[in-house]
């Protein structure tokens, strides 16, 4: 009986514990922080090969949910 009553409350402690995980969202809410500088990317390598200063086919239709007017963006690769 003992044993029992041990696995009754440890499974109920166990419940309440996955449902509040599973409600913590709901009353919660969690800081986010942006970037807001620059961020240098370098490509080296596109499907294992090496750019060596090849030039890149870039069609971009949107940049930040804005439409580019321009036809083309001026890219540089690194080695």
């Amino acid at each position: 009986m003992k044993t029992d009553f041990y696995t009754k409350v440890i499974l109920t402690l166990i419940a309440i514990g996955l449902w509040g995980m599973l409600l913590k969202p709901l009353f919660t809410t969690e800081t986010v922080i942006a970037s807001n500088g620059i961020m240098d990317v370098n490509i080296r390598k596109i499907a294992g090969m090496r750019l060596d200063n090849r030039t890149l086919n870039i069609n971009i239709n949107k940049v930040g949910g804005y439409n580019v007017r321009s036809s083309s963006l001026p890219v540089q690769s690194g080695n």
